[in-house]
């Protein structure tokens, strides 16, 4: 059986719902409680499973599930591009993210949504891909009116989070010392 990898979709009210709808439009059943099985092809050539969970919404001062760290392999942090309030939140979830998983490799990707609305602009593009790379995350600028947009993230995340592990998880630069043992 192939493990499905869960992403997490925390964003403000609508903004994760209008790109979850649109890229899985045909590919995706939804569940109860925003929950997505979708099927998404990777760099590779291979389609993996994917579930999404989306946050519903969340407004401000309200804080991600702290069970939301455990099993999540990915997150997409979603703000629009006509709100410097919903980028300020996707900088406060990119921390809480930060502080909370354990250590545990995350693909996190995050999408400005809106993007064909430029006479509505308020976050500038140049600084959000500076602040993005800062955190080394990539970000996408997309519109949920154009699908193809929203593609090529997609993919990305899916390749990232079903990489193939290396063949060997001991590092091959150490040696084993003495007797042979394993204790040491």
């Amino acid at each position: 059986p192939v493990k499905a990898q869960s992403l997490l979709v925390p964003s403000t009210a609508a903004l994760g719902k209008a790109i979850l709808h649109t890229v899985t439009q045909s590919h995706m059943i939804e569940t109860q409680e925003d929950i997505y099985v979708g099927s998404i092809e990777t760099d590779r050539g291979v389609r993996e499973q994917v579930r999404f969970y989306d946050t519903r919404g969340l407004r401000d001062g309200l804080e991600l599930p702290k069970h939301c760290f455990s099993c999540t392999d990915g997150y997409v942090l979603v703000y629009s591009t006509d709100s410097k309030e919903s980028f300020k939140r996707v900088e406060l979830l990119k921390k809480e993210i930060d502080k909370s998983k354990d250590k545990k490799e995350v693909t996190i990707v995050v999408l400005g949504n809106k993007c064909d609305l430029q006479e509505q602009r308020r976050v500038d593009h140049d600084a959000a891909q500076h602040w993005a790379k800062g955190e080394k995350v990539k970000l996408w600028e997309v519109s949920v009116a154009d699908r193809r947009t929203l593609i090529e993230p997609f993919i990305y995340l899916a390749s990232k989070m079903t990489q193939p592990q290396s063949k060997s998880a001991f590092p091959l630069s150490r040696k084993n010392k003495g007797s042979g043992s394993m204790d040491g």
